[in-house]
C-alpha cells in the first residue's frame, strides 16, 4: 500500500494521478483447484507417469485471490462482455429473494486436459490473469493447446460442482493465462450450434 499526506490543492492532484495510474481495470476471483492434481509433465512436455502424484498436499497454485483484467473497447472505453460467469445457486421461482453471495465469485477449475472449444460467429470472452502461482503451474506445463475447464460450484440444478461454463488456458505464446468465458455448459451447446 501507500499512503499520502495531502497539504494543497496541487498536491491533490499529484497524489489523485498518482492513484488513477495504479488502478487496475478488473474483477477479483477465488480460484479454487476441484478434483486431483495434474499428471506431472516431464521435459519433453510428456506425461511423466514416473513422477508421483501428491493431490493431497495443498500447493500455494490450489487457491488464489486473484484480479482478471478487464480490458476496457479502445473505440468506446467501457470493457464489453458477452457470457457471466454463473451464479452459484439454481433459481427458484418460490423464493422472495435472491440467496446471498460472496463479493468474488469462487471459480472452480478442474486439472483435466480439455481441448478448447470455439465455434465462428459464437462469442467469447477472453480475461488475461494478474500473475499468481496458479498461473505460473499452468505456464511452467507448457500446454498451450490444452485447457483447464472452470465451473462455479452449485450452479447446476443436479449436480454439485455444475456445469463448465469456460476454461482457464495459456497463451500459445506462453506469456500469461487467460480464463475463456463461455455459455454455460458449452461443451453440450457448441457441438448442437
Amino acid at each position: 500500500g501507500r499512503s499520502y499526506c495531502v497539504r494543497t490543492q496541487r498536491m491533490l492532484n499529484q497524489c489523485l494521478e498518482s492513484l488513477v495510474q495504479k488502478v487496475q481495470s478488473g474483477v477479483v476471483i477465488n480460484f479454487e483447484k476441484s478434483g486431483p492434481d495434474p499428471s506431472p509433465i516431464g521435459e519433453d512436455g510428456l506425461v511423466d507417469s514416473s513422477r508421483p502424484i501428491n493431490s493431497f498436499a495443498s500447493q500455494p497454485w490450489h487457491s488464489c485471490h486473484k484480479l482478471i483484467y478487464v480490458r476496457p473497447n479502445p473505440k468506446t472505453g467501457v470493457p464489453v462482455g458477452h457470457w457471466p460467469i454463473p451464479e452459484s445457486f439454481w433459481p427458484d421461482q418460490n423464493s422472495p429473494t435472491l440467496p446471498p453471495r460472496t463479493a468474488h465469485p469462487v471459480v472452480r477449475f478442474s486439472c483435466v486436459d480439455c481441448e478448447p472449444m470455439v465455434i465462428d460467429k459464437l462469442p467469447f470472452d477472453k480475461y488475461e490473469l494478474e500473475p499468481s502461482p496458479l498461473t505460473q503451474y499452468i505456464l511452467e506445463r507448457k500446454s498451450p493447446h490444452t485447457c483447464w475447464q472452470v465451473f462455479v460450484s452449485s450452479s447446476g440444478k443436479y449436480s454439485e460442482l455444475g456445469h463448465p461454463f469456460g476454461y482457464l488456458k495459456a497463451s500459445t505464446t506462453l506469456t500469461c493465462v487467460n480464463l475463456f468465458v463461455m455459455p454455460y455448459n458449452y461443451p453440450v451447446l457448441l457441438p448442437l450450434l
